[in-house]
This record gives structure tokens, C-alpha cells and sequence, in this order.
């Protein structure tokens, strides 16, 4: 059966292509539409070319719409995939840099601090605008939300009365199919899915086994050499992931290794080294003038394997196994209904979740460690303070936001956190217009 299929923020030059090549690929999918929506017509008529490049050559049933109109492209949908980045590496670099004038250093400030905060402030209003035409047009549509930080976007979007939305990310591929996460054990050597648990980008897998049923954690702290990684479940019992993300969770672990010097990107820290935003730039231009010309008909011809990675993300699993009632598990971000016991109820949380016809199911994971709980417990109020402020826009409530981060409470006096604020919200004032 067709199905209608919409992406807000299909003009991007990394997320789109790889989706495509899981959609060329999906059986269950095949004679359906696929509809590209984007703010930009230059990069929405460069992904419609190629992704219309791409069915032909592949020889997929798959039928590629493009439009700027968002409620056009809602109208009728099944499915909504939303990945979007108001601001782009312009607004990301004043995130991080910003920040770190106050003595506030994150390696990728996307989720949490100062710079975690300032990008809900700038997508939880179109996402929430998303949902409120889905409404209108297709109450039952599923919107799968891949845009960064997914627990206070999610959070927002139900509050502003979506229910069949849920945050995916990339990085939850791990508890499915083995790999690096689970200590460089693959899925021939332990039991998969493993059960996860946590918060978006400081989740845990809570167990896991060998295949002849023994417990797989010695075995992995044998190969462990991160430290973060082994001080986590050494401490704990828990195997977090991504650890990279968790040390951001952890403002003692955000130490920089050489001198700040007015410029924070590049710089190396205790784990790891700060997003360089030129980088990022470089790579986007780079598939930006590969779709380009595979679009225009230069160059190597367009091929699947050159696309972008697209082995972390799921969305297609996870429609395939609505659509098909398969019964599969998946790590998804969803109400925490009491799946993680020490957890708030209405918090948004990161949890393995069975998929079926009749929707999206956390699975009851028991308590995390009360020390890792009480941690969580505090970042997901900063999460809500901050999706309360984004629907309001009360720089009353973003000051709370901004108070309770545990990088402003290490790091500035009340007004010294509040002289931060305005002036993060004073560079983001084009996609902040709600606290104008």
C-alpha cells in the first residue's frame, strides 16, 4: 500500500541522501511518495534532482515531490521526518563560542549547557508549528523528530498537544547491532538488542549477555579504553553511549587541555576536542557540490555506496515495523510512563521501546542507578524549563533554564548567568523572535 512520506528539512545535503538510500531499499515502502520540504529553493530543487537521479538509477517505486510550502507538504502524510537546523553553523558556532567567553567550554554543545539551550530556543517553535498544521491536515501522522536537543524538542511538541511524536537519534543503532559500544563485541558474540536506558545522549545499555547467556560487562571492561566509558560502568554496572556525549552531562569532566585564547573551537579537552565549525562547513559544502553535479549530470555518476553513512539511522526499520506489526525493539525517546522508575513519569527519555500496528511501547527497563537518576532528574528539568520558555517566550522562565544548567551553576554567579542569556539570545535574535 503507498504511503505518503514527508521530510522538513529535505534540502540537506547529508540527512535526505542517506535516507534516500534506505527508502530505495525498503520493499514495504515501494510505489510511495516521498515529499521534500525546505525553507531554501536552491537546496530543495538540488535534492529533488538527485533524489529523483537516485529512483531512476536504482530503479526504486518511490514518486519525489519538493515544495517550500510546509502545509502542503503535510497535508495527506503517513509518515513525518523532521531534521532541521535553524541558524545553521553560523548560530552552532555563536553556541560555542559564546560560552566560552564565560569560562564555559563543551566539545559539542547540541544537547545541553548554554549552547543546548539556544538551540531548543531556535527549533522547538518551528517543530511546535509543525505539529499544530499536522493537526489540521493529518492528525495521524507519525512525525519521527531527528533535530537536536531531542528530549526538550519532543517535550515541547507534546506539550503543545502532539502525541504521535517521538525523537530518534542516530547514535541508538548501538544496543541493535553491536559494534564499538558494546566493547567492540559484534552482534555474532551477544545477545541483541541489549536493554537501554537514560536520556538522549547519556543513555546506558543496562545489560548484556554473551550468547551462551553469560553476562558480556567483564568481558568488556577488558577491552575498554576510554575512560569515561570504564569509570561509568565500573562505578555504575552501566555501559553508557555515546560516552563521548555523557562527559558533556558531567560539567568536572569538561576540562580543556591547553589555554583559551578568545577562540574556543579546535581546542583540546580532558576527552576529546571542540567542534570545529569550519570543519562542519567544509563537509557540508562538500556533498553540497557532489549532489550538485550528480544532480546536474557531471562528474562521477551518482551511486548509492558514495552517499552519506546511513547505517545509524532507523526511521525506516521503525515505519517498516509499524506498517508490518513485527513486534521490534528499538531505542527510542519517548514519555517515560514509568519505563524508568526513578525517572519523572512525564519526562522524555531514552529507552529500548517494542514497535507493533498498534504504536510505540517503552519497555519497562527498572530503575537506572539512583547517583545516575539524580543526575538525569536534574538535566530533565533544565529540558523542561527550557521547552516551557521556548512555547512562552518568558525570559523569566529561559533564566531558570539557564540557573539550573549545571555548566552556568560550575561555572557563573546569578548575573553573571543572566548578562550569558542576553547576550546568547541578543546573537540568536533572528531565530529567537519569541523573546524579543
Amino acid at each position: 500500500m503507498p504511503h505518503k512520506i514527508t521530510i522538513v528539512g529535505g534540502g540537506s545535503s547529508t540527512f535526505t541522501p542517506a535516507l534516500m538510500k534506505l527508502f530505495a531499499g525498503s520493499r514495504v515502502l515501494s510505489g510511495s511518495a516521498i515529499t521534500l520540504m525546505d525553507i531554501s529553493e536552491h537546496r530543495l530543487d538540488v535534492m529533488s534532482r538527485l533524489c529523483k537521479l537516485l529512483v531512476k538509477k536504482t530503479r526504486a517505486e518511490l514518486e519525489i515531490r519538493a515544495t517550500t510550502d510546509r502545509r502542503a507538504a503535510l497535508a495527506g502524510a503517513d509518515f513525518v521526518i523532521t531534521s532541521i537546523a535553524a541558524g545553521g553553523f553560523d548560530a552552532w558556532e555563536h553556541d560555542i563560542e559564546i560560552p566560552a567567553k564565560y569560562g564555559i567550554f563543551m566539545t559539542t554543545a547540541d544537547t545541553i549547557g548554554p549552547g543546548g539551550i539556544m538551540r531548543a530556543f531556535r527549533h522547538i517553535p518551528a517543530l511546535v508549528a509543525v505539529c499544530r498544521d499536522l493537526g489540521e491536515v493529518s492528525p495521524n501522522a507519525w512525525v519521527f523528530n531527528y533535530t537536536n536537543p531531542a528530549s526538550a524538542n519532543v517535550f515541547a511538541m507534546r506539550k503543545a498537544g502532539a502525541r504521535k511524536v517521538v525523537s530518534l537519534c542516530s547514535g541508538t543503532v548501538l544496543p541493535r547491532r553491536g559494534g564499538w559500544g558494546m566493547g567492540g563485541f559484534g552482534p555474532d558474540e551477544v545477545m541483541l538488542p541489549a536493554p537501554a536506558a537514560g536520556i538522549n545522549h547519556c543513555a546506558a545499555v543496562t545489560e548484556l549477555k554473551l550468547k551462551d547467556g553469560r553476562d558480556a560487562f567483564p568481558a568488556v571492561r577488558e577491552r575498554l579504553d576510554y575512560p569515561v566509558t570504564k569509570w561509568i560502568l565500573d562505578t555504575y554496572g552501566i555501559l553508557p553511549y555515546p560516552a563521548s556525549h555523557w562527559v558533556e552531562f558531567y560539567p568536572a569532566l569538561c576540562r580543556l587541555e591547553e589555554p583559551y585564547q578568545g577562540r574556543a573551537q579546535g581546542l583540546k579537552m580532558k576527552y576529546g576536542t571542540i567542534h570545529i565549525m569550519d570543519h562542519e562547513r567544509e563537509r557540508a559544502a562538500k556533498w553540497e557540490q557532489l549532489v550538485q553535479q550528480w544532480a546536474g549530470g557531471e562528474g562521477e555518476d551518482a551511486s548509492l555506496d558514495a552517499l552519506p553513512e546511513s547505517e545509524g539511522i532507523e526511521v525506516v526499520d521503525i515505519i517498516e515495523s509499524l506498517l508490518e506489526n513485527r513486534g521490534e525493539t528499538f531505542v527510542v525517546n519517548v514519555p517515560n510512563h514509568g519505563a524508568i522508575p526513578n525517572l519523572p513519569d512525564h519526562a522524555i527519555v531514552e529507552v529500548s521501546s517494542t514497535v507493533n500496528a498498534y504504536g510505540i511501547h517503552p519497555i519497562h527497563a527498572g530503575p537506572l542507578p539512583e547517583p545516575i537518576a539524580a543526575h538525569m532528574r536534574q538535566h530533565i528539568a533544565v529540558e523542561e524549563l527550557t521547552a516551557e520558555a521556548a512555547l512562552t517566550g518568558s525570559r523569566g522562565l529561559a533564566l531558570e533554564a539557564f540557573l539550573e544548567d549545571l555548566h552556568v551553576q560550575a561555572h557563573l554567579l546569578p548575573e553573571e548567568a543572566e548578562k550569558l542569556m542576553d547576550e546568547m539570545l541578543a546573537a540568536h535574535v533572528r531565530w529567537t523572535p519569541a523573546f524579543t
